[in-house]
């Protein structure tokens, strides 16, 4: 199993994207919540500075071998110049697992 991270500036991108995800098999479960990030950025003048925003943090759950067209679709559908797209491996119950891969089947 294959835990999926990104972040969007609004909950309308949020459920957007994880309504395509959903929708193209290439997720079984999607969720949101609403967030506060701290980064770091460069000013219109390339110099770097320190930013706050709301954001909400998407965690996806897929299957390894769907990774690569999710990492597509996230960027071709995401508002942002550099999504953050994170991905973990975790272990999953064996009825949570046979439901992942009966889901994206």
């Amino acid at each position: 199993m294959l835990i999926i991270h990104t972040t969007t500036p609004t909950k309308k991108e949020a459920k957007a994207l994880i309504k395509i995800l959903l929708e193209s098999r290439l997720v079984a479960c999607g969720q949101y919540f609403k967030i506060k990030s701290h980064y770091v950025w460069k000013d219109s003048k390339g110099k770097r500075k320190l930013c706050k925003e709301k954001e909400y943090l998407l965690i996806l759950k897929t299957l390894p071998e769907c990774y690569e067209k999710i990492q597509s679709l996230i960027r071709s559908h995401h508002s942002y110049e550099v999504p953050e797209i994170l991905s973990f491996e975790a272990k999953a119950e064996n009825a949570y697992n046979a439901w992942l891969h009966t889901s994206l089947s």
